[in-house]
């Protein structure tokens, strides 16, 4: 005869294994629908906060992205990113939206006295200018300008749709989000959950 199990199952995480932050309830759906098939309701995308990451920023980001997904603006879309032209002359190219507001941000914090009662923001903020000489490989390393309504769900790069954020949970919320997405065809409207 067979042993039986008496214990609960082990709800341990195996060593050296990564926690996933974001993945898809319904994920088998949309594997399914690859094929040629067009599944029926939304994608319903799961967050989840890991040990790495600040908590009050996944929280505020969690929050946000599940009030737009039930007032439903959220929508499985490319990303779409702004250039802006340099106002000065003398320099050619554009750059990123998201290097501008970071740029007038820290200008706005270096005027007068601010800079004294701002001075570790200003240099967190100074760290995210120049990956290679402060690589993000933690928390707490650089702040980002994070966008609200994530490009990849329908929003848009605007100035008023970015916020300061952790750079190591903003970067690994976007990249699982959109690892998470990637079955999903574009247009298909996106619920999300979160798992205290």
């Amino acid at each position: 005869m067979p042993n039986r199990r008496t214990s609960p199952p082990r709800q341990t995480q195996a060593k050296g294994a990564k926690l996933v932050s974001a993945y898809l309830e319904n994920a088998d759906v949309f594997r399914t629908a690859k094929g040629g098939g067009k599944p029926k309701g939304p994608a319903v995308l799961v967050l989840r906060n890991r040990t790495d990451f600040v908590k009050k920023d996944f929280d505020r980001k969690a929050a946000d992205l599940v009030r737009l997904g039930q007032e439903g603006k959220l929508v499985k879309t490319k990303p779409k990113r702004k250039q802006v032209e340099h106002k000065d002359p003398k320099k050619p190219g554009t750059r990123k939206l998201t290097t501008v507001y970071r740029d007038r941000v820290i200008r706005r914090l270096n005027k007068g006295q601010n800079y004294v009662s701002n001075k570790e923001l200003v240099k967190a903020l100074y760290r995210g200018k120049n990956p290679k000489k402060h690589p993000v490989t933690g928390p707490g390393v650089t702040l980002d300008p994070d966008h609200v309504h994530e490009l990849q769900l329908g929003g848009k790069d605007s100035y008023d749709n970015l916020r300061l954020m952790d750079a190591w949970t903003n970067r690994e919320i976007g990249r699982e989000i959109g690892q998470a997405l990637k079955d999903v065809p574009e247009g298909t409207p996106v619920i999300v959950k979160v798992i205290p």
